[in-house]
């Protein structure tokens, strides 16, 4: 490929752009929290020197955060289900997108060590701020065989799709044809997608960089054996001019992280292929070949960008970052560990405090009288054993000195700096193991707590997932579409399928979606199972009428049943449940086949008979009943008018009775109305006869008497 700029000013731009990067050289910030994070893991805490004879205990605050989270995280990114999958262009693209997903998938975990470079990815986040993973396309991979005793007919052959090494001609057969022992190199050109893990401290960015996907540049520091860099191919002369080094044994960060005295052998250099070498791979977007136009290219270099040892124009970064909590526009954000520095700090205070306090208790000093002291007391008393009497002149030489006490509540103030750890980093003790607190709280309470935590470890999944799966999954995908060009048949869950990549679509992005760990798994699927649960009485319902339009079908149940066994960690749900909508597979045995035309047309007839002679028996039961119900019916109504008849007589003498009462009543008032008129009548006679025989006498002759 033509390239206008010399090699020169390439080399001066990749220097500028080197000293400008930050991650790895002359960033003392960033290098400075990154060597106190892994000496607070490792429980070393040089900016707390413990006092002489005094408690050195360590708290374990971040360490304890980190293996907390880690479980969880890699369970909600490997524990049986796709974090992530393609997006479907349209309708038809579904089956083409699951397909694609599930063969990168295969290539990063299955192909690759994808859960041992994702659990180291992801403890460097939470660690050390960022998580990186490198991928990339390996064109060739070398394969050695040798060859013994081959006639010179086999070593043409084999010439033809190897290189031939070590040829030895090592005899004849009987019929003095030359016999061979050879060495052949087969190089398969179709080569393979590789991951893998890269150490933060020795990558590095532009200040400007916010997604590494869209980095003007990114750099990454390696310290390869020099026969390492000739396997690869390599030209021989520039690899034996680069010096030797030491690697990153005399770093202050990879001292940190050292355990077991790796460095050790740093002053160890070699002279030959086997010696360390330091080289700079690049990755910048620039104008080389003076079209105007900036191109994406892949430099390495020596450490000191004075010599190229390589260089290709790619497609993509070829690496994903991801940081747990994320900066704004930053590219570098916060890991777990700068949350809780400082609550390890305080608490290994507080808990070397109490200790120091709780020795002092149980080993007072004394005061020791000169003038009544013999000369065993100081070393009776010296002689700290359960028992042992301290000899003194008068027995009241030595006087313990009173300890002041406790200056504050050390438990109370350890419980307040671990309930600021958790309100900064989101992991509390519920989620660490049970906490003997938990015990008293409600169940609504416990699950609460544990709902929080869960909600910060889900946000921290999903912005790993958005930003270091993500990008690398999408570029894997786009280093096989653009390289792969094999078609094979491979196995994904549980069935063999082919895979084209070159009738790939371009992915540029994908569906997200996080999990909720080990916590929540268990709540899901008792959701799942209610749902199947709910789902067989509305197919009860159906059957029975009482639903008219469907609210389940066949494909509702194989999806609830599906999301059970993905939600069970199962990674091949086809083993156990068929979509009812994909054809019948040719491999399953078939229904056997049908009756011959004659044999189907005598067994309608047959059955038309016996539907006739059902309905004929159907038709004489409806008579027969027809029938009785009106018998019934008639003696009913029978029944029913006499019943109204006798209630009519009834009625009838009751109201003539009634009448002839009421009469007898009437004729008993008048007949008593007569004679109270009789006897009045005869009072008002007498009355009136006795008054006009009085008047009668009045006129008679002689008149009164008083006259």
């Amino acid at each position: 490929m033509k390239v206008a700029m010399d090699e020169s000013t390439l080399l001066g731009h990749l220097q500028a752009e080197r000293r400008q990067s930050i991650g790895f050289q002359d960033n003392g910030d960033i290098e400075e929290s990154r060597e106190r994070a892994l000496e607070y893991i490792k429980g070393e805490m040089s900016d707390v020197p413990a006092k002489k004879n005094r408690s050195s205990v360590v708290s374990s605050d971040v360490a304890d955060a980190v293996e907390t989270v880690l479980p969880d995280l890699m369970e909600i990114f490997t524990g049986g289900e796709d974090i992530g999958s393609f997006k479907p262009e349209n309708q038809e693209d579904e089956e083409a997108a699951q397909q694609e997903t599930d063969y990168i998938n295969d290539v990063v975990f299955d192909q690759n060590p994808g859960f041992s470079v994702l659990g180291s990815a992801i403890r460097d986040a939470l660690e050390v701020k960022t998580g990186i993973i490198k991928f990339w396309w390996e064109d060739e991979t070398h394969k050695e065989e040798s060859f013994e005793g081959k006639t010179a007919f086999e070593l043409e052959a084999a010439a033809e799709s190897s290189e031939i090494l070590d040829v030895e001609e090592v005899g004849a057969t009987e019929d003095g044809v030359p016999l061979f022992n050879f060495t052949a190199k087969r190089i398969d050109t179709y080569g393979c997608e590789k991951i893998r893990e890269v150490d933060p401290q020795n990558f590095g960015v532009s200040p400007d960089t916010v997604r590494l996907c869209e980095t003007p540049y990114c750099i990454e520091r390696s310290f390869p054996r020099a026969f390492q860099l000739l396997d690869q191919g390599y030209d021989r002369e520039k690899v034996m001019r680069l010096p030797p080094s030491s690697g990153n044994l005399d770093d202050e960060q990879d001292a940190a992280r050292d355990t077991v005295d790796e460095n050790i052998d740093a002053d160890t250099v070699y002279d030959d292929d086997r010696r360390r070498v330091e080289v700079h791979t690049h990755v910048i977007r620039i104008d080389l070949d003076g079209d105007g136009k900036s191109e994406l290219w892949e430099i390495v270099t020596d450490c000191e960008e004075k010599q190229i040892l390589d260089a290709k124009k790619v497609s993509r970064v070829g690496y994903a970052a991801g940081t747990p909590f994320q900066r704004a526009h930053r590219f570098y954000g916060f890991s777990l560990a700068d949350k809780l520095i400082e609550v390890q700090k305080i608490k290994t205070s507080l808990m070397r405090m109490m200790l120091d306090n709780g020795y002092f208790a149980l080993n007072q000093r004394h005061e020791v009288s000169e003038e009544r002291a013999s000369k065993n007391t100081i070393n009776d008393l010296l002689r700290n054993e359960p028992g042992f009497p301290v000899r003194s002149r008068t027995g009241d030489a030595v006087r313990p000195i009173g300890n002041a006490g406790a200056p504050f509540d050390y438990v109370g103030a350890l419980e307040y700096i671990a309930t600021v750890g958790e309100q900064r980093s989101g992991v509390v003790r519920n989620a660490q193991g049970l906490n003997p607190d938990t015990l008293h709280d409600t169940k609504g309470g416990a699950l609460a707590l544990m709902s929080a935590a869960q909600r910060r470890i889900r946000m921290i999944a999903r912005v790993l997932a958005e930003t270091l799966l993500k990008d690398l999954f999408v570029g894997v995908h786009g280093d096989i579409r653009e390289h792969d060009t094999r078609q094979q048949k491979i196995r994904l869950r549980n069935k063999w399928v082919d895979i084209d990549p070159t009738s790939w679509g371009s992915r540029a992005d994908m569906t997200i979606e996080v999990g909720v760990g080990s916590g929540g798994r268990d709540m899901e699927i008792m959701g799942i199972q209610q749902i199947i649960e709910l789902q067989a009485r509305a197919i009860e319902a159906q059957q029975m009428g009482v639903i008219e339009n469907p609210l389940v079908t066949e494909v509702e149940i194989y999806n609830a049943s599906r999301r059970l066994v993905e939600r069970l960690g199962m990674k091949a749900p086809e083993m156990f449940v068929r979509d009812p909508r994909q054809p019948p597979d040719p491999e399953l045995p078939q229904k056997q086949e049908g009756p011959s035309p004659e044999q189907q047309a005598a067994m309608a007839e047959m059955q038309l008979k016996q539907q006739q002679a059902q309905a004929d028996l159907q038709l004489d039961q409806q008579k027969a009943q027809a029938q009785v119900q009106a018998e019934r019916e008639k003696s009913a109504a029978q029944v029913e008018a006499m019943r109204e008849k006798a209630a009519l007589e009834i009625q009838l003498a009751r109201e003539k009775a009634a009448a002839e009462m009421e009469l007898a009543r009437e004729k008993m008032a008048a007949e008593h109305q007569i004679a109270r008129e009789k006897m009045a009548l005869e009072a008002q006679l007498s009355a009136y006869k006795a008054e006009h025989e009085v008047n009668m006498s009045d006129n008679r002759p002689g008149g009164r008497l008083d006259q």
